[in-house]
């Protein structure tokens, strides 16, 4: 009993840290509410076209970005794409999601970013750990929309730490998360971005699989209901980080989160390769602001 009053007062004191976070901070990231009201959309097979259409087309900016996006090489159509329906003819709902979450997501980093990290290397971290965790979720059979959101936004508080003025957080955010920099930023700042940035999204009432799976992208294991889901995005994280610091596949922690995967070391060639048939859509996708 003792133990839990413990832990009960411990919750208590980080949400009463997090809330002064939030609360203070001087630019809070804006919420993608299109993405809350997408998500159950596109899981629902029963989902009437135009009511997908009617939400993306109530934000008159993200509309013509869309457009903008759906008329560009990438797709190489040879008719101009003129609305939303058309655009979700030709290209697909699955692909109008990923194209809205990125638009949508883009607007939670603030430009100019935060001095505390660099936010154009945050930002297609974010975008490519998106990818990679759809990829991973469909090679785990977990639902993608919902991991591509989540890898999306999974390192979004660090752009609320990143507005701290703490001489001890320099260069704290510019390199891949590790159980030593976790304590580092526990030391710091009281609490882990992740903890920070699942509160946030809890605050945006995104669906509790991507709150818990944000919260403990670094430690799955305690994701209790949702370990599978959170698995797919610290698998997702790791393999974006991979890409410029290789040594990253031979950490312990790695192989077990493919291993509870019931995945293989052959997966990351494939993804990869999927990755590089996005390319150019990710280099477009990679300028602040969009």
């Amino acid at each position: 009993m003792a133990e839990s009053l413990g832990a009960a007062f411990r919750r208590e004191h980080l949400m009463d840290i997090i809330r002064k976070y939030l609360d203070k901070v001087e630019v809070l990231p804006m919420s993608p509410i299109l993405l809350t009201k997408l998500l159950p959309k596109l899981s629902d097979v029963d989902t009437n076209f135009d009511e997908v259409v009617e939400i993306i087309a109530f934000d008159p900016a993200l509309t013509s970005k869309l457009l903008q996006i759906c008329n560009s090489a990438y797709f190489g159509h040879k008719s101009e794409v003129n609305s939303v329906a058309e655009a979700v003819k030709q290209v697909g709902y699955q692909a109008v999601y990923l194209l809205v979450a990125m638009i949508s997501g883009s607007s939670c980093f603030p430009h100019p970013p935060p001095p505390g990290v660099d936010g154009a290397k945050l930002w297609r971290h974010s975008i490519i750990t998106a990818f990679n965790a759809k990829f991973v979720a469909e090679s785990a059979g977990v639902e993608s929309n919902l991991l591509f959101t989540a890898g999306l936004l999974h390192d979004l508080g660090k752009v609320i730490l990143g507005q701290e003025q703490v001489p001890e957080a320099a260069g704290l955010f510019r390199a891949p998360s590790d159980a030593a920099s976790l304590v580092r930023e526990e030391e710091v700042f009281d609490c882990t971005h992740a903890e920070l940035g699942a509160a946030l999204l809890e605050r945006w009432k995104l669906p509790t699989q991507i709150v818990v799976g944000v919260r403990h992208h670094h430690e799955p294991k305690e994701a209790s209901g949702f370990q599978r889901i959170t698995a797919c995005i610290t698998l997702a994280d790791f393999v974006t980080h991979s890409q410029e610091h290789p040594r990253i596949i031979e950490r312990p922690d790695f192989k077990e989160v493919l291993r509870y995967l019931d995945l293989s070391p052959d997966h990351l060639k494939r993804w990869d390769e999927r990755l590089r048939d996005h390319q150019t859509l990710l280099s477009s996708m990679s300028h602040l602001p969009l």
